[in-house]
Protein backbone atom coordinates (compact mmCIF):
# COMPACT_ATOMS: atom_id res chain seq x y z
CA UNK A 1 0.00 0.00 0.00
CA UNK A 2 1.97 3.37 -1.07
CA UNK A 3 1.82 6.19 1.54
CA UNK A 4 1.11 8.38 -1.70
CA UNK A 5 -2.58 8.01 -0.79
CA UNK A 6 -1.81 10.11 2.49
CA UNK A 7 0.29 12.37 0.57
CA UNK A 8 -2.49 15.57 0.81
CA UNK A 9 -2.56 15.14 4.94
CA UNK A 10 1.41 14.45 4.94
CA UNK A 11 2.72 17.93 5.17
CA UNK A 12 -0.23 19.06 8.11
CA UNK A 13 1.04 15.51 9.90
CA UNK A 14 4.40 16.58 9.91
CA UNK A 15 3.64 20.15 11.38
CA UNK A 16 1.23 18.37 14.25
CA UNK A 17 4.59 16.00 15.06
CA UNK A 18 6.76 19.07 15.25
CA UNK A 19 4.57 20.79 17.39
CA UNK A 20 4.20 17.81 20.14
CA UNK A 21 8.48 17.07 19.47
CA UNK A 22 8.76 20.77 20.45
CA UNK A 23 6.98 20.65 24.09
CA UNK A 24 8.82 17.75 25.07
CA UNK A 25 11.70 19.62 25.88
CA UNK A 26 11.68 21.53 29.36
CA UNK A 27 13.81 22.87 31.47
CA UNK A 28 14.33 20.18 33.26
CA UNK A 29 15.91 18.37 29.88
CA UNK A 30 13.55 16.25 27.16
CA UNK A 31 10.68 14.23 28.58
CA UNK A 32 12.06 11.21 27.24
CA UNK A 33 14.31 11.03 30.20
CA UNK A 34 11.27 11.26 32.97
CA UNK A 35 8.68 8.79 31.12
CA UNK A 36 8.61 6.56 27.98
CA UNK A 37 7.37 9.22 25.43
CA UNK A 38 7.83 6.87 22.46
CA UNK A 39 5.43 5.40 20.48
CA UNK A 40 5.04 2.75 17.53
CA UNK A 41 4.50 4.52 14.39
CA UNK A 42 0.54 3.25 14.54
CA UNK A 43 0.00 5.71 17.57
CA UNK A 44 2.25 8.06 16.05
CA UNK A 45 0.08 8.08 12.96
CA UNK A 46 -3.44 6.79 13.15
CA UNK A 47 -4.95 9.14 15.63
CA UNK A 48 -4.07 12.40 14.00
CA UNK A 49 -4.63 11.28 10.58
CA UNK A 50 -8.51 10.00 11.49
CA UNK A 51 -8.66 14.09 12.94
CA UNK A 52 -7.22 15.46 9.28
CA UNK A 53 -9.30 12.95 7.13
CA UNK A 54 -12.73 13.34 8.79
CA UNK A 55 -12.26 17.10 8.57
CA UNK A 56 -10.94 16.63 4.85
CA UNK A 57 -14.06 14.76 4.15
CA UNK A 58 -15.94 18.24 3.71
CA UNK A 59 -13.03 20.10 2.52
CA UNK A 60 -11.82 21.63 6.09
CA UNK A 61 -8.39 22.12 6.05
CA UNK A 62 -7.33 24.28 8.64
CA UNK A 63 -4.82 25.48 11.64
CA UNK A 64 -8.04 24.37 13.66
CA UNK A 65 -7.92 21.12 12.42
CA UNK A 66 -4.12 20.45 12.81
CA UNK A 67 -4.52 21.86 16.28
CA UNK A 68 -7.43 19.35 17.19
CA UNK A 69 -4.75 16.24 15.99
CA UNK A 70 -2.65 17.80 18.37
CA UNK A 71 -4.76 17.89 20.94
CA UNK A 72 -6.19 14.33 20.44
CA UNK A 73 -2.48 13.01 20.74
CA UNK A 74 -1.60 14.90 23.87
CA UNK A 75 -4.07 13.25 25.24
CA UNK A 76 -3.36 10.09 24.02
CA UNK A 77 -0.06 10.49 25.15
CA UNK A 78 -0.43 11.41 28.61
CA UNK A 79 -3.37 8.50 28.83
CA UNK A 80 -0.19 6.08 27.71
CA UNK A 81 2.20 7.06 30.47
CA UNK A 82 -0.58 7.39 33.48
CA UNK A 83 -1.31 3.86 32.28
CA UNK A 84 2.42 2.41 32.72
CA UNK A 85 2.76 3.99 36.07
CA UNK A 86 3.74 0.78 38.27
CA UNK A 87 1.51 -0.11 41.43
CA UNK A 88 4.55 0.24 43.32
CA UNK A 89 7.67 2.23 43.34
CA UNK A 90 10.94 0.52 42.96
CA UNK A 91 14.12 1.72 45.13
CA UNK A 92 15.04 5.35 43.62
CA UNK A 93 18.89 4.24 43.03
CA UNK A 94 17.95 1.28 41.27
CA UNK A 95 15.45 2.44 38.89
CA UNK A 96 15.13 3.98 35.71
CA UNK A 97 13.10 7.02 36.58
CA UNK A 98 10.98 6.40 33.66
CA UNK A 99 9.95 3.05 35.15
CA UNK A 100 9.47 5.05 38.36
CA UNK A 101 5.81 6.61 39.82
CA UNK A 102 6.84 10.21 40.56
CA UNK A 103 8.36 11.13 37.03
CA UNK A 104 5.95 9.56 34.92
CA UNK A 105 2.88 11.25 36.72
CA UNK A 106 4.40 14.56 36.31
CA UNK A 107 5.04 13.93 32.43
CA UNK A 108 1.47 13.08 32.23
CA UNK A 109 0.15 15.57 34.05
CA UNK A 110 2.30 17.93 32.17
CA UNK A 111 0.89 16.88 28.36
CA UNK A 112 -2.44 16.80 29.86
CA UNK A 113 -1.78 20.56 30.00
CA UNK A 114 -0.58 21.12 26.77
CA UNK A 115 -3.74 19.85 25.58
CA UNK A 116 -5.51 22.28 27.52
CA UNK A 117 -3.25 25.38 26.34
CA UNK A 118 -3.28 24.64 22.80
CA UNK A 119 -7.43 24.09 23.02
CA UNK A 120 -7.13 27.51 24.28
CA UNK A 121 -4.84 29.23 21.77
CA UNK A 122 -6.82 27.13 19.11
CA UNK A 123 -10.02 28.81 19.91
CA UNK A 124 -11.46 25.31 20.26
CA UNK A 125 -12.46 25.80 23.98
CA UNK A 126 -15.88 24.39 22.97
CA UNK A 127 -14.89 21.07 22.89
CA UNK A 128 -13.60 20.99 26.34
CA UNK A 129 -16.28 19.38 27.98
CA UNK A 130 -16.38 16.56 25.53
CA UNK A 131 -12.35 16.36 25.70
CA UNK A 132 -12.68 16.12 29.72
CA UNK A 133 -15.19 13.50 29.22
CA UNK A 134 -13.28 11.16 26.78
CA UNK A 135 -10.47 11.92 28.91
CA UNK A 136 -12.71 10.48 32.15
CA UNK A 137 -13.97 7.46 30.27
CA UNK A 138 -9.89 6.75 29.36
CA UNK A 139 -9.02 6.69 33.10
CA UNK A 140 -12.63 4.82 33.71
CA UNK A 141 -11.14 1.84 31.33
CA UNK A 142 -7.56 1.95 33.28
CA UNK A 143 -9.88 1.61 36.58
CA UNK A 144 -11.69 -1.23 35.32
CA UNK A 145 -8.56 -2.46 33.96
CA UNK A 146 -6.29 -2.57 37.07
CA UNK A 147 -9.82 -3.63 39.04
CA UNK A 148 -10.35 -6.81 36.97
CA UNK A 149 -6.38 -7.75 36.27
CA UNK A 150 -6.52 -11.20 36.50
CA UNK A 151 -10.42 -11.50 35.16
CA UNK A 152 -9.58 -10.30 31.26
CA UNK A 153 -7.72 -13.14 29.39
CA UNK A 154 -10.88 -15.64 28.93
CA UNK A 155 -13.50 -12.72 29.39
CA UNK A 156 -13.85 -10.94 25.92
CA UNK A 157 -17.02 -9.04 27.12
CA UNK A 158 -14.94 -7.07 30.16
CA UNK A 159 -12.25 -6.83 27.76
CA UNK A 160 -14.79 -5.12 25.37
CA UNK A 161 -15.61 -2.59 27.78
CA UNK A 162 -12.11 -1.89 28.74
CA UNK A 163 -11.06 -1.56 25.05
CA UNK A 164 -14.12 1.13 24.66
CA UNK A 165 -13.41 3.31 27.47
CA UNK A 166 -9.73 3.54 27.11
CA UNK A 167 -8.86 2.93 23.30
CA UNK A 168 -11.98 3.74 21.23
CA UNK A 169 -13.95 6.56 22.69
CA UNK A 170 -10.88 8.88 21.78
CA UNK A 171 -11.24 7.70 18.62
CA UNK A 172 -14.75 8.08 17.98
CA UNK A 173 -14.95 11.65 19.89
CA UNK A 174 -11.92 12.44 17.67
CA UNK A 175 -13.64 11.84 14.46
CA UNK A 176 -16.56 13.63 15.27
CA UNK A 177 -14.84 16.84 16.93
CA UNK A 178 -13.30 16.81 13.39
CA UNK A 179 -16.48 16.76 11.70
CA UNK A 180 -18.41 19.49 13.57
CA UNK A 181 -15.11 21.60 13.33
CA UNK A 182 -15.70 21.14 9.35
CA UNK A 183 -19.48 22.01 9.56
CA UNK A 184 -20.34 18.16 8.79
CA UNK A 185 -24.24 17.64 9.27
CA UNK A 186 -25.67 16.01 12.67
CA UNK A 187 -26.21 12.52 11.12
CA UNK A 188 -22.75 12.16 9.27
CA UNK A 189 -21.22 13.32 12.87
CA UNK A 190 -22.86 10.77 14.15
CA UNK A 191 -21.56 8.43 11.60
CA UNK A 192 -18.00 9.43 12.14
CA UNK A 193 -18.18 9.12 15.65
CA UNK A 194 -19.33 5.19 15.02
CA UNK A 195 -16.57 4.75 12.58
CA UNK A 196 -13.92 5.93 15.17
CA UNK A 197 -15.31 3.29 17.91
CA UNK A 198 -15.51 0.59 15.34
CA UNK A 199 -11.39 1.86 14.60
CA UNK A 200 -10.47 1.82 17.76
CA UNK A 201 -12.21 -1.43 19.17
CA UNK A 202 -10.19 -3.30 16.60
CA UNK A 203 -6.86 -1.40 17.33
CA UNK A 204 -7.62 -1.85 20.65
CA UNK A 205 -8.29 -6.10 20.56
CA UNK A 206 -5.20 -5.91 17.90
CA UNK A 207 -3.10 -4.57 20.49
CA UNK A 208 -3.79 -6.85 23.24
CA UNK A 209 -4.35 -10.26 21.11
CA UNK A 210 -3.74 -9.55 16.75
CA UNK A 211 -4.97 -13.30 16.98
CA UNK A 212 -8.60 -12.39 18.09
CA UNK A 213 -10.41 -13.42 15.12
CA UNK A 214 -13.99 -12.10 16.19
CA UNK A 215 -12.46 -8.55 16.34
CA UNK A 216 -12.48 -8.16 12.55
CA UNK A 217 -17.09 -7.25 13.30
CA UNK A 218 -15.38 -4.03 13.84
CA UNK A 219 -13.24 -3.47 10.71
CA UNK A 220 -16.96 -4.17 8.75
CA UNK A 221 -18.78 -2.33 10.87
CA UNK A 222 -16.11 0.35 10.10
CA UNK A 223 -16.43 0.16 6.53
CA UNK A 224 -20.10 0.15 6.53
CA UNK A 225 -20.18 2.93 8.33
CA UNK A 226 -17.65 4.64 5.68
CA UNK A 227 -20.55 3.70 3.12
CA UNK A 228 -22.46 6.33 4.32
CA UNK A 229 -20.50 9.38 4.36
CA UNK A 230 -19.55 11.70 2.01
CA UNK A 231 -17.58 10.41 -1.68
CA UNK A 232 -14.16 12.23 -1.49
CA UNK A 233 -10.48 11.29 -2.09
CA UNK A 234 -10.40 11.28 2.08
CA UNK A 235 -12.68 8.95 1.99
CA UNK A 236 -10.60 6.55 0.13
CA UNK A 237 -8.16 7.53 2.43
CA UNK A 238 -9.72 6.57 5.83
CA UNK A 239 -10.75 2.93 3.73
CA UNK A 240 -7.02 2.47 2.97
CA UNK A 241 -5.99 3.66 6.74
CA UNK A 242 -8.70 0.60 8.05
CA UNK A 243 -7.07 -1.72 5.35
CA UNK A 244 -3.48 -0.96 6.89
CA UNK A 245 -4.62 -1.15 10.27
CA UNK A 246 -5.53 -5.05 9.24
CA UNK A 247 -2.20 -6.01 8.22
CA UNK A 248 -1.08 -3.93 11.29
CA UNK A 249 2.14 -2.12 12.33
CA UNK A 250 3.86 -3.33 9.11
CA UNK A 251 0.43 -1.49 7.04
CA UNK A 252 1.09 1.65 8.78
CA UNK A 253 4.81 1.63 8.32
CA UNK A 254 3.84 1.51 4.55
CA UNK A 255 1.42 4.96 4.45
CA UNK A 256 3.30 6.54 7.51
Amino acid sequence: MSGNVFASIREDMQIIHNRIKNQLTIKAGHLGEYAHVEFSPMDNFIRPAVVLTAAGLYNCKSSKVISLGAIVQFIFMASQIHKQIPETAVHPRQSDPRDGTQFPVLVGDYLYGKFFTTLCEAGLLQYLRPLAEIIGRIHEGGILQRKNLYRTEDNHQLVGDIIRLEVAELMGGAARLAGDLAGAPEEDQKNLYEFGINLGMFLGFLQRNPLYIPSMKYIDQALGVLERLPSHPEKAMLNHLVNALVLTEEGIRQVV
